[in-house]
């Protein structure tokens, strides 16, 4: 599911569920083809609300958390930010990473 700034405190910080949150950008090769990789896992019981943000569109929240490169991943529990990587990843490193934080 893809938000904005105005969703972000609702959909990421008061979720119940841990997130999956990417930030990325309309121009990143690397974001087009993780995309479908999140839109896979979206449909699967992973246990995570998988969130994306267009950083282009939604600076609020990424300068807050310091966004310099896209694909950028960050997992939220309980509204507090545990993980947080920069570069694109597989769906087997995704999972990986998911995994780790369950």
């Amino acid at each position: 599911m893809e938000i904005m700034d105005r969703e972000f405190e609702e959909k990421v910080l008061s979720s119940e569920k841990p997130v999956l949150l990417e930030y990325w950008a309309s121009w990143c090769p690397p974001c087009h083809t993780i995309k479908r990789v999140l839109k896979k896992l979206d449909g699967e019981d992973t246990g995570y609300s998988i969130i994306t943000v267009n950083v282009d569109r939604n600076l609020g929240y990424a300068s807050k958390y310091d966004v310099k490169g896209v694909p950028c991943f960050m997992i939220f529990k309980r509204g507090e930010l545990v993980h947080r990587e920069v570069g694109a990843r597989s769906e087997k490193q995704i999972r990986a990473m998911l995994d780790t934080h369950i």
